[in-house]
């Protein structure tokens, strides 16, 4: 088989295997457009599948010593499982491991990989995750097998949008969407290991996990731009001031107990003081695209029944966390009041 028909067969499986069913049946008008989106993403990625996979068909019934326009080397690839993270979206996915130690995730082994790859690792504090950025938007590129879509630079959030070249940065949209993100492990158990501080959106295809090794990972006399140093209090991401509003609290314990009988949104957070925890760790670090923290635009549909009225100095946002479906607000003088928490109603629909 050639290289480039290798190459198919190669990026049709990893990539099919992202792929499920997913339910229908939603309600609001908000929901039906998020569904919509969800099945028109669907729809092209099958639609690359296919051309990949009659590409493959053509490259196959040729002759062995057919030439190719590029010399390509290609290796097999399969995801040792799907990471089931807190984070069902990329909004309110922290930007870089470690800075939301609250974020839970959760890996279990794909039939055939052997249990036993697992033992020892619970010897070690850290491990790093080698993964496919699935949820690109970009992604379609890729299927077309050329690099005219490819960007040479990518806008940074903490530079207010300023551009520097990809591979000085770690953005998912790279020329191949592969990510390597470090994470405490919480606990291993028979084909299952449970990590902590994982950037890493829920069903996220793992290709690898290694251990983290101090001396070695860590012990460089490294040095990086001064826009990547710790995120502080002094940089523009920084949120000084996330509180629940009144109220907040006890409907948290209302929708959290009527959670645990919801088969579809199977949190990871034990409880609500958990959950808040983890909620106020990602809030903290202004999760806004550039775009909406430049514009401070509503980003709620006016149908939404919320706390915040006409208010122009309140702007209002939701994020999907664990399970939960959270609405807040943002005001001029950089504070966050979270106004309400209900079921994230679409989490079984985008993830069964």
């Amino acid at each position: 088989m050639s290289s480039y028909a290798v190459l198919i067969f190669v990026v049709t499986a990893v990539f099919g295997y992202l792929l499920g069913e997913r339910k229908g049946g939603l309600d609001s008008q908000q929901s039906q457009a998020v569904a919509e989106r969800e099945r028109t993403l669907r729809k092209e990625e099958r639609a690359g599948r296919t051309r990949a996979e009659k590409r493959l068909r053509e490259l196959t019934s040729q002759s062995p010593g057919v030439a190719l326009k590029e010399d390509l080397t290609v290796y097999p690839l399969k995801p040792i499982g799907i990471l089931e993270s807190c984070f069902r979206q990329r909004n309110g996915t922290p930007r870089q491991p470690l800075l939301v130690p609250a974020a839970k995730a959760r890996l279990k082994l794909r039939p055939g990989i052997p249990h036993a790859c697992l033992e020892g690792l619970q010897s070690y504090s850290h491990c790093w995750i080698i993964y496919i950025f699935h949820r690109n938007t970009d992604l379609q590129d890729l299927w077309r097998g050329d690099d005219r879509g490819l960007k040479a630079k990518v806008q940074v959030p903490k530079l207010n949008g300023r551009r520097v070249g990809v591979f000085a940065t770690r953005t998912p949209h790279r020329p191949n969407p592969v990510g390597l993100s470090v994470a405490a492990i919480d606990s291993v158990d028979t084909d299952t290991v449970v990590f902590r501080g994982a950037d890493v959106v829920d069903g996220t295809p793992v290709l690898d996990i290694k251990p983290y090794i101090p001396y070695v990972d860590g012990g460089v006399r490294a040095t990086a731009p001064k826009w990547v140093k710790d995120d502080n209090e002094s940089s523009v991401l920084h949120i000084a001031d996330v509180r629940l509003a009144d109220g907040v609290s006890a409907t948290l314990q209302q929708r959290w107990q009527e959670s645990l009988t919801d088969k579809a949104t199977r949190p990871l957070c034990h409880n609500p003081a958990e959950f808040t925890e983890l909620l106020v760790q990602v809030l903290s670090r202004d999760i806004r695209s550039l775009h909406q923290r430049l514009q401070h635009v509503n980003a709620v549909p006016q149908h939404v029944n919320h706390r915040g009225g006409n208010d122009p100095h309140v702007s209002q946002y939701r994020v999907m966390l664990d399970g939960m479906d959270v609405l807040y607000n943002f005001d001029k003088s950089g504070s966050i009041e979270v106004v309400d928490v209900d079921i994230d109603r679409l989490y079984g629909e985008t993830n069964s």
